[in-house]
């Protein structure tokens, strides 16, 4: 049951890392955004590593590197990256609602190229899980879908997303059953993203600039404040998915990766709830949405109860 509560918790992280980017991103670019974030989640996990697992820096197998160096990238150039720009196209909401495909890109990999087997109740579990979610997001997505076709784009890229997810969801089994640190793990594998991502953050900033440009009539002042404001949200969106990666990883040391995705996969249902809540209410409470959510929850339940059998 450890892996089930590390892996809710992985969920609410990621919700809540949603959230905060999308309310970052009203003034921050959303590759420099993505740099910002790791960074964070970087440090975060470095402190860990020093507090928790300092003896397990000096004994990292040459096996172990090459597959943190793939994980690195799938992570957060294919995942993170992907992400927030579909963030920023789409809104959180949408966007989450699609990333959670990384629970049949998951069970797919995991059955494919492990030995890993997925309970009927797990499967059914699954099915639910993704099939609320895109019942909940039924309305949402054909609102957008009318109002601006460059919406398609972001479902593209929050469904790479979720396929880098799921990739990474077994390569961190994988890697774990060589160097059993997830801690370490963790923090050297978003070192990796952070010099892969450097490159493309400075081509990014190059072009067009950190910061989104103040509106004319916007007092110096003001835009400075918002500048600041917006940094303070990527950096703690950063800090909620250091937590989410932390507690995945430490999920998936403990279980199948069958039955960890799914169940971090029902985050958007915390990103819907904060979204209505902070983002401006941008996502309305409908009788569709309840059913959705409800139709997931008891996919988490089968997911849950499947693992115990």
């Amino acid at each position: 049951m450890a892996a089930v509560g590390l892996s809710i918790l992985a969920a609410f992280g990621f919700a809540s890392s949603a959230v905060l980017s999308r309310q970052g991103m009203q003034t921050i670019f959303p590759l420099p955004g993505v740099m910002v974030s790791l960074l964070f989640s970087f440090l975060l996990a470095s402190v860990m590593v020093l507090v928790f697992a300092f003896s397990d820096i000096s004994g990292i197998p040459q096996a172990a590197v090459l597959w943190i160096l793939a994980l690195g990238i799938m992570n957060f150039l294919g995942g993170r990256s992907q992400n927030f720009l579909s963030v920023n196209l789409i809104g959180a909401s949408r966007a989450s609602l699609f990333v959670s495909s990384q629970a049949p890109f998951a069970a797919i990999f995991a059955v494919t190229f492990t030995d890993e087997t997925i309970h009927p109740l797990i499967a059914l579990g699954t099915v639910a899980v993704v099939g609320g979610l895109l019942f909940a997001s039924g309305d949402s997505i054909r609102e957008g879908w009318r109002t601006d076709k460059t919406f398609l784009l972001g479902y593209l890229m929050a469904l790479g997303a979720g396929a880098s997810y799921g990739a990474t969801n077994v390569m961190a089994k994988h890697t774990l059953g060589i160097y059993d640190s997830p801690l370490m793990m963790t923090a050297f594998s978003m070192l990796i993203g952070l010099v892969v991502l450097s490159p493309l953050v400075g081509a990014s900033a190059a072009h067009s600039g950190i910061v989104r440009p103040r509106s004319p009539g916007d007092p110096g002042e003001h835009a400075i404040l918002r500048y600041l404001l917006s940094f303070k949200f990527v950096a703690l969106s950063g800090i909620a998915s250091g937590v989410a990666v932390i507690s995945w990883y430490f999920a998936v040391q403990r279980a199948d990766v069958v039955v960890i995705s799914p169940i971090v996969s029902s985050s958007p249902l915390v990103t819907i709830f904060l979204a209505h809540l902070f983002l401006n209410r941008l996502e309305r409470v409908t009788r569709r949405l309840v059913f959705g959510a409800a139709l997931t929850v008891a996919g988490v339940g089968f997911v849950v109860v499947g693992s115990q059998l």
